[in-house]
């Protein structure tokens, strides 16, 4: 699992970040979830149909989001998600700030015992303000919670802004109706491991891409965050190194909003056999999947690459 955030006032942003722009609306057509992020909230649908899942995710708000898809234990409701799990996060999150180990100690020892229960089915990655970022993935029917944690002033999102109230989660249930979408079409297939993201088939090109992303490991770090993949773009080495050193929560600046860089979307975790799919328009430039761990230039879950214009 991981952690959460505060409310704050909204402002509705335009997209003005340069040659790399997340994917765009389309008709709608089945399979489609329109999610957006308002502020430090999510607004979309209670229940939906199962199957291949697209979630065009609108990020109209003024800072960096995603939507994490949780799978609680059956009998765990959405206020026992928040008080339970979300306020214990946002206790450690002080204490490392104060850099008080007794106090990180005692809040870990808080969590609750459906910890290690909690499933993962990934969702959109990380997206920059006023963009729109699509990722597919395949859902069967159940309960599911959608939860940002990204951090402002040291606040997770997810964190509950006063008494009996949530932060940045999202309930919602799919049925037994299927859907009736189709799998996506990929034209390049990455694959993430415990040590590595490579491009393994295809190529990614000028213009519109669907990536398809194999989980073929997952790992559960001291961080309680897996392999994941956000595809962001690199303007000089330096935007690299400071994206990476910003991936990791437990710093008092990490994934404290606003980031290093410009955020494109992606897949959140899933567990090792899985696989989904994001789409996004790309110009060329040079850009990095990374995957939201800690220190993850030195873990190797890093891969840069860069996009040439089309020969005319």
């Amino acid at each position: 699992m991981k952690p959460s955030g505060l409310a704050l006032s909204i402002l509705l942003l335009g997209s003005a970040f340069g040659p790399a722009h997340a994917a765009p609306q389309t008709a709608p057509d089945a399979g489609v979830v329109e999610l957006r992020a308002i502020g430090m909230r999510f607004e979309g649908p209670a229940e939906i149909p199962s199957g291949w899942t697209t979630f065009r995710f609108h990020n109209v708000s003024p800072m960096i989001h995603f939507a994490m898809i949780d799978v609680p234990p059956v009998d765990i409701t959405l206020q026992q998600f928040s008080e339970a799990l979300t306020v214990p996060f946002q206790v450690v999150m002080d204490a490392m700030n104060a850099n008080d180990d007794a106090a990180i100690e005692a809040a870990l020892g808080t969590f609750p015992a459906w910890l290690g229960d909690l499933g993962r089915a990934g969702g959109p990655g990380l997206l920059s303000p006023g963009l729109t970022g699509e990722t597919a993935v395949y859902l069967s029917p159940g309960r599911y919670i959608l939860e940002c944690y990204v951090k402002n002033n040291g606040i997770f999102h997810t964190t509950p802004p006063g008494d009996g109230q949530m932060g940045m989660v999202l309930e919602f249930t799919v049925t037994d109706e299927d859907n009736g979408a189709a799998e996506p079409d990929a034209n390049a297939t990455v694959a993430l491991s415990n040590t590595g993201i490579e491009l393994v088939a295809g190529a990614l090109r000028p213009g519109t891409n669907t990536i398809r992303v194999e989980f073929s490991e997952q790992q559960a770090l001291p961080s309680f965050v897996g392999n994941d993949v956000h595809l962001l773009r690199v303007d000089d080495p330096a935007s690299l190194t400071a994206a990476s050193e910003w991936m990791d929560w437990r710093a008092p600046q990490g994934l404290q909003d606003p980031g290093p860089v410009v955020f494109l979307g992606g897949v959140q975790d899933m567990p090792a056999g899985s696989h989904a799919y994001f789409t996004v328009d790309l110009e060329p430039g040079d850009y990095a999947l990374m995957a939201e761990v800690p220190d993850p230039l030195g873990m190797g879950l890093v891969l840069t690459f860069s996009v040439d214009a089309p020969v005319r």
